[in-house]
Parts: C-alpha cells; sequence; structure tokens
C-alpha cells in the first residue's frame, strides 16, 4: 500500500478498497466534566446518540472486511442507550474491538456484554485518591470506578479469560506528574496487563497553559523518567503516549508531525452522520445521511483531503496542527495550547 522515500514520508499510497478500521462514536456526550477536558471548553456540534438503526442500515455493510474497530473517540461511548445491541451486532464478525471509558457508567448488564469479547479497554482515571481524582475529573465516583474494576476482573476470572486487556490513561500535566507513580499501583491494584498510558495535557484556557508539560520541560524529563523506572520496577507496562521529549522531537522534526496512514485505511464517525478522514480532523468529508460509506471512501473530498496529509508545499490545515500523528507533542506549543482557538475537532 505505501511506498517509503529516503525522507522518511510516504508515498504514492493507495487507498484500501474499504476502510479496515473505523472509528465510531456512539454518542457525542459525555457524563463528566473532567479540568483537562475539551467537552469543559468547547460546544458539540450535535449532542446526540447513534441509534441502531442507524448502525444496521449505514455502518453494518463494512463490518465483514474490517480488521479492528473503535467504539470511542472524542465522548464516553456508554452513554449510548442502544450499546449493548450495536454490540453484539459487532461481535458477530472477527473483528479487533476497543473503547476508552471513565467506567462510571458500568452496569452488570455491560460487563456482562464486553467480558471475554472485547479485546481492549482503556479506563480513563487522573487522580488516585477520592478527593484527587474529583478535583481533576470534576465528579466524585472514584469509588464508583473502582468498583467497576473489580467487578470487570471478577468476571474475567469466573469466565477464565484475558479479555478484555485492560490499560489506565492518566493525564500528565505539570500538577499530576509526580502522581504516574500511584497509576501504576493502580494499575498494578486492577490487574490491568497492558499497564499505564501517559497522555500529555492540551491546554484550553490561559489557567491551563500554564499546567502543560511545555512549560516546564526539564521537570517532565526527570518526573517521567523517575516513574518509568518505577514502573519497571514493578513490573507494569509505562507508555509515554507522545513519547519521550527527545524522540518526539525527532519524529516530528521534518513536517511538523509523523508520517500519517490514517485516511488511506481508516473512517471516523460520529452519530449524527458526519464523517472524518481521522478522529482529530476538524471538517467532515460527508455524511452517512447522504451518501454511502463506500461513496464518501471513493469520493473526491476525501481524495483532495489525503493529498494534503504529507506533503510539506499543500499540508492540510487540519494536519498542520494536528494532535494525533504528532500525538499531544510535548515539543510543539501549537499542538499543545488551544486556549486562544475558537473551533477544535469534530467540527465543536
Amino acid at each position: 500500500m505505501t511506498e517509503q522515500a529516503t525522507d522518511g514520508q510516504p508515498h504514492n499510497l493507495e487507498p484500501s478498497p474499504l476502510p479496515v478500521h473505523i472509528d465510531i462514536d456512539l454518542a457525542s456526550k459525555c457524563n463528566l466534566r473532567c479540568t483537562f477536558c475539551h467537552l469543559s471548553f468547547f460546544d458539540v456540534k450535535d449532542p446526540t446518540q447513534l441509534s441502531y438503526e442507524d448502525f444496521e442500515q449505514n455502518i453494518f455493510p463494512l463490518l465483514p472486511g474490517l480488521r479492528s474497530l473503535t467504539l470511542f473517540s472524542k465522548y464516553e461511548p456508554l452513554i449510548c442507550r442502544d450499546f449493548i445491541k450495536i454490540f453484539n451486532r459487532i461481535c458477530e464478525y472477527d473483528i479487533d474491538t476497543y473503547f476508552s471509558t471513565n467506567a462510571t457508567l458500568f452496569t452488570p448488564a455491560l460487563i456482562n456484554a464486553v467480558v471475554g469479547r472485547l479485546n481492549w479497554l482503556t479506563v480513563s482515571v487522573t487522580g488516585f485518591t477520592r478527593a484527587d481524582y474529583a478535583r481533576h475529573m470534576g465528579s466524585d465516583q472514584f469509588e464508583t470506578v473502582v468498583a467497576n474494576l473489580r467487578a470487570i476482573n471478577a468476571l474475567k476470572h469466573q469466565r477464565n479469560t484475558p479479555l478484555p486487556r485492560l490499560r489506565i490513561s492518566t493525564v500528565g500535566m505539570l500538577d499530576a506528574l509526580a502522581d504516574i507513580p500511584r497509576a501504576v499501583d493502580f494499575a498494578k491494584e486492577h490487574d490491568a496487563s497492558e499497564g499505564v498510558q501517559v497522555t500529555s495535557l492540551i491546554a484550553y484556557d490561559q489557567t491551563m497553559a500554564k499546567r502543560i508539560p511545555l512549560h516546564a520541560p526539564e521537570r517532565f524529563i526527570e518526573l517521567t523518567r523517575s516513574a518509568l523506572s518505577y514502573a519497571q520496577a514493578q513490573g507494569v507496562r509505562l507508555v509515554l503516549q507522545s513519547g519521550s521529549l527527545e524522540q518526539n522531537e525527532a519524529d516530528t522534526r521534518e513536517v511538523g508531525h509523523r508520517p500519517c496512514y490514517l485516511p488511506w485505511r481508516r473512517l471516523s464517525i460520529q452519530p449524527n452522520g458526519d464523517v472524518y478522514p481521522c478522529p482529530v480532523a476538524y471538517r467532515p468529508v460527508g455524511s452517512f445521511k447522504t451518501e454511502t460509506l463506500e461513496q464518501i471512501w471513493h469520493g473526491s473530498t476525501l481524495a483532495a483531503f489525503r493529498d494534503g496529509v504529507n506533503d510539506p508545499a499543500r499540508m492540510n490545515q487540519d494536519c498542520r496542527t494536528c494532535t494525533h500523528c504528532r500525538h499531544k507533542s510535548v515539543s510543539r506549543p501549537e499542538a499543545n495550547d488551544y486556549s486562544h482557538a475558537q473551533k477544535f475537532i469534530g467540527g465543536m
């Protein structure tokens, strides 16, 4: 599908016949308002949920050709009232499945549906005491998360299954970096086989801008190195989503982002019908309300977007300010600081 030039950038890419991966936001809503989240600062374009009927009519035809599917992009998937019906339909196919959640909305029925069938589950937790969780996540539900993780693990043990493979995700803002060892302990306590992922903070107002790692890179380096050593000693995997500062700078030096292949193999779908070339694009390339996903995949709008992904001379503005391929880069202000932005990804 690709040819790699000497400059490390992909050239002469051809899209797969149909997408091999799709991201679906089952609902454009969340039940929490975390202090670090975009939903605390930007208004959602069309707050809604994906109905089973829309899924069956518009998304189901892609399932036979999919290798993987993410039931999450920017919002809380467990809000969707048809989650179980949609997930059961997906499980009729051999598709690698994943979603991320704050884990506060799990019910016995939802736990029963995912244990043994969902491949990967990320639980977002920032703050590992009741008080710290409430301060960062905006809600006093730390004990709810703990209880739900225990229930998931108990059912996994009962069914003798490793699925879903669990990962803890925590935000590495300056005032929480020292808590990463607590995240490691939390992951170990709750049998998170995939360990801990540290995401770097994006600033949405001037107060937050002072908390991004770029504001104090030496502190970021010191505390993350210490945390990586601690995790290794505990036998827990710890991943910095943006990589180390040095690695991130090297990866993004040439064109401002890592070489990207997403629009040639992946679509991102919103519950209102909007279809995006990737999870962090600003403008849709179509709607499943007016076209089939196959028509959008082979259409001129997405083709034009692909032409501007990796070419510095004509790069899409979405790609120039991308928070995905430059994933929350700790080395570039434009990928960290959105405090003056009036618009955000996904039409927000």
